[in-house]
């Protein structure tokens, strides 16, 4: 499987309320998350097959367009700043 087309599999997350010098600094397990809902995936398949075939979608094009939407989120940073706290996230 080629890395381009793996979705975010670690966050970082950086909160740093008013008034304190260092902030919270967590690193997520993306995959971890990945792995809980690829279940759930498997089990949607043949729903979203039929759901494919009623509606004219071509089903391996549609599957492979959500991969390279996840896929693009790698590289993302977000910042969200208050009066009282600043929030920094990035997708690694």
């Amino acid at each position: 499987m080629k890395g381009e087309i793996l979705p975010p599999l670690t966050a970082t997350v950086h909160v740093k309320p008013a008034g304190w010098r260092y902030g919270i600094r967590l690193w997520l397990p993306l995959f971890l998350f990945w792995l809980l809902l690829l279940p759930l995936l498997v089990l949607a398949l043949p729903f979203l097959f039929v759901a494919a075939v009623i509606f004219g979608v071509r089903f391996w094009a549609s599957i492979r367009a959500a991969l390279g939407l996840l896929a693009a989120f790698h590289g993302t940073k977000v910042e969200v700043e208050s009066a009282n706290t600043r929030i920094f996230v990035n997708l690694h």
